[in-house]
């Protein structure tokens, strides 16, 4: 889903300079932000499973479950109120055209709690597994959202954004049982440091 939005998203902010400034961008813009507020808090989730099969401590608590069920839902049910209340304005950056929220400033704080959640689990999965591509994935987007980049194109941002994705794909490939009565390669080798 989370591959799918980032998809969108781009297809979306490319196509603003062949549709032009008008309602019909405002609005692909718009659902955007929708798609983000929807999609974007299951990454949680997705480090849950992942911090879960390679038996993290934390996640053998039931009520730790619940606690990343509901911290997905609120910031889902956030980020749907703060869509309801935004207004966009047309930005033409770098030769692109798109429509941004006139209230922005700074990384919202759904993105913000997302990387952090993300980034101790990657924390966690590295010192038990040894599995260090995803806390990279998650440190090169956090990165490069909070450092600027002299360079003249929002690429660059969009680089970052697939350099991540892809860490999680790896992440998920690698932890991912490949046979029906077999472990994953990581997971025995956590066995072998436990």
């Amino acid at each position: 889903m989370v591959t799918f939005a980032l998809f969108a998203d781009n297809i979306i902010i490319a196509s603003g300079k062949f549709i032009g400034d008008g309602p019909l961008l405002e609005v692909l813009n718009q659902s955007r932000f929708w798609i983000h507020g929807f999609i974007t808090p299951t990454l949680i989730l997705f480090g849950w499973q992942m911090a879960k099969r390679i038996h993290i401590p934390f996640t053998e608590k039931r009520s730790a479950f619940y606690f990343f069920l509901i911290l997905t839902s609120g910031l889902i049910i956030y980020e749907c109120i703060e869509n309801i209340h935004k207004t966009f304005v047309p930005v033409s950056e770098y030769g692109v055209l798109r429509y941004v929220s006139e209230q922005s400033s700074g990384p919202p704080l759904m993105v913000l709690v997302v990387s952090l959640v993300l980034l101790v689990i990657s924390i966690n999965i590295f010192l038990r597994a040894r599995w260090i591509w995803m806390l990279i994935g998650v440190v090169i987007m956090i990165g490069g959202s909070a450092i600027p980049i002299p360079i003249k194109s929002s690429a660059i941002t969009n680089a970052f954004e697939m350099i991540f994705i892809c860490s999680l794909w790896y992440t998920y490939y690698k932890l991912e049982p490949h046979f029906p009565h077999s472990d994953s390669s990581l997971v025995l080798q956590q066995k072998r440091v436990k």
